[in-house]
C-alpha cells in the first residue's frame, strides 16, 4: 500500500509525503496524483523517508517525471541507489 498525504502546498509547490511501497499496483496514482500538480504548474516535493520498498514499475514511474520539476527529499539509500541504477538488482 501506498500513503500520498499532502503535507503543505502553496500557489507554487506542494510537499507530499509518501508511505508504504511504490510497486506497481500503486504507481499509477503516484503519477496521477504529481501530474496533476504538475499541470497546475507547481514544484512537487516528494518526502521518501517513509518509503520501504520500490519495484521496477515504481522506479520507471519516479524516473519519468521532470527532474527540475519534482524532487525527492529524504530518500533512504536503497530508493535512491535503484533510481540510479534504474531498478535493475
Amino acid at each position: 500500500m501506498l500513503k500520498i498525504t499532502t503535507i503543505q502546498e502553496s500557489g507554487k509547490d506542494v510537499l507530499l509525503k509518501l508511505e508504504g511501497k511504490i510497486t506497481a499496483q500503486w504507481a499509477a496514482l503516484l503519477d496521477g496524483e504529481c501530474r496533476s500538480f504538475l499541470r497546475q504548474k507547481k514544484l512537487v516535493y516528494l518526502d521518501c523517508s517513509q518509503v520501504d520498498f520500490i519495484d521496477q514499475r515504481g522506479v520507471e514511474v519516479v524516473k519519468n517525471f521532470p527532474p527540475a520539476r519534482v524532487t525527492l527529499i529524504s530518500a533512504p539509500g536503497f530508493v535512491t541507489e535503484l533510481l540510479q541504477i534504474g531498478g535493475q538488482s
